[in-house]
């Protein structure tokens, strides 16, 4: 894949033809309950409006759409800056093992670092291998145990 077909570009309101596939793969795989599927709008609402601490980027390579990502800030008890929650990172599968999800953590730190922010935080799940190698290699893991409570 040559690496000037890649763009990696916040979210716009023209974006949501491009989006949604890519989002609605992501919540089949995840296996998202049918209201993730219901919720759709408010999402794309929140993803779009500035005074929302969602904001989302779109992958194209070639101009398809090739991945996306989400993050959530929060205020940070420690600094003035935010922590970026990378709540959502998904290629679709035409797109994997070609860097995409590298290039966009990449391009997340630059606007972080511009931004303020104070670092990126993410997770993944226990078996998914192919994303820690990536992680892994670029990151260093989060020594804190992480809990839920479901409040729904």
């Amino acid at each position: 894949m040559a690496m000037d077909r890649i763009g990696i570009a916040r979210l716009a309101a023209a974006d949501r033809a491009d989006w949604e596939p890519l989002w609605q793969d992501n919540l089949r795989h995840f296996r998202a309950p049918e209201g993730a599927f219901a919720d759709l709008p408010v999402i794309w609402q929140r993803l779009l409006d500035p005074a929302a601490p969602l904001w989302g980027w779109l992958i194209r390579v070639g101009g398809r759409p090739a991945g996306l990502g989400h993050v959530v800030l929060r205020w940070h008890t420690f600094s003035a800056g935010h922590v970026a929650l990378l709540e959502d990172l998904w290629i679709a599968p035409f797109a994997r093992r070609q860097g995409l999800g590298e290039r966009l953590i990449a391009h997340l730190a630059v606007e972080g670092r511009a931004a303020g922010w104070r670092r990126i935080e993410w997770e993944t799940e226990a078996d998914n291998h192919a994303a820690q190698r990536l992680y892994d290699r670029i990151a260093e893991p989060d020594p804190a145990r992480r809990y839920r409570l479901p409040l729904g």
